[in-house]
């Protein structure tokens, strides 16, 4: 299904940025939404992105509406009650109008420029859409569906996007340290580059999880470090269960993963970085 597109606002630029250089971050209601967006707005200031929210008008949640089994629970009445496409859309207005102004607040705090988009379709569909071209996709851990460790919108983007994907939780910053889990395929050269770029804007350092590498592999990739002048260790882990259980341990910090290991993103409780 196409997206309709409600309505669209912009500020003037802080910096001049080119039309692909930008953050795509997918917004709710969720607290892991809202600390997604801190995330972005962090990451579009370090390297000079612009700032692009997006709010998906569900299309699901208005199919159920007239249904005989459409029903919702008042949050302070605890009644249920059909749900009516009128209310949903108001709510849907209501909701865009207070990310709006949330994404407003958050990029002057960064000084950087951004943008703000409504659409209506499938939500997955839409942020693959509108992340096709940018530099990064920054979203939640979970939506405002309860009981699930990481949900399915995120699950689907880090599956089907080639972009990086900053996958953050409510109760972590995307800070410092990083740990990169290193296999020496692309996606890990790839998330040792990014992962420079994070980590010199904190002055913060890098841990390498390391995982079938040579002495002579090693030193190449301590050299990368030593040029990029950032401080990083590197620990040749024995087996993938070794770094699991390593990764599983951690309560600090931001994990870069490369797109092979995204399975893992029910394991490790920091924000993660899934990246291609």
């Amino acid at each position: 299904m196409s997206a309709e597109t409600h309505e669209e606002t912009n500020t003037a630029p802080v910096h001049e940025a080119a039309q692909t250089d930008y953050i795509l971050v997918a917004l709710d209601a969720s607290p892991h939404s809202a600390a997604a967006l801190a995330a972005a707005a962090e990451v579009a200031a370090a390297l000079n992105l612009e700032l692009r929210g997006l709010y998906v008008e569900d299309v699901n949640l208005l199919h159920l509406c007239g249904l005989p089994f459409g029903l919702e629970i008042g949050s302070f009445t605890a009644n249920p009650r059909r749900l009516e496409q009128a209310h949903m859309e108001r709510e849907f207005r209501i909701q865009a109008s207070l990310l709006r102004k949330i994404m407003a607040d958050v990029a002057g705090r960064q000084r950087v420029s951004w943008s703000f988009k409504v659409v209506r379709g499938g939500v997955t569909q839409e942020v693959l859409s509108a992340g096709s071209s940018a530099h990064m996709v920054s979203l939640g851990r979970v939506g405002t569906t309860p009981g699930k460790r990481t949900g399915s919108t995120a699950q689907a983007v880090v599956r089907h996007t080639r972009r990086p994907v900053i996958v953050q939780s409510a109760q972590n910053a995307l800070s410092g340290p990083f740990t990169v889990v290193y296999l020496g395929d692309p996606a890990s050269d790839h998330a040792i580059e990014l992962g420079i770029q994070l980590a010199k804007p904190h002055s913060t350092h890098i841990d390498v999880l390391m995982l079938g590498q040579t002495e002579t592999q090693a030193d190449a990739l301590a050299q990368t470090f030593v040029n990029a002048e950032v401080d990083a260790k590197l620990y040749a882990m024995p087996s993938i269960e070794a770094m699991t259980h390593f990764l599983h341990g951690l309560n600090v910090g931001a994990v870069l993963l490369p797109a092979p290991l995204a399975a893992w993103l029910d394991d490790i409780s920091t924000p993660v970085v899934v990246v291609p």
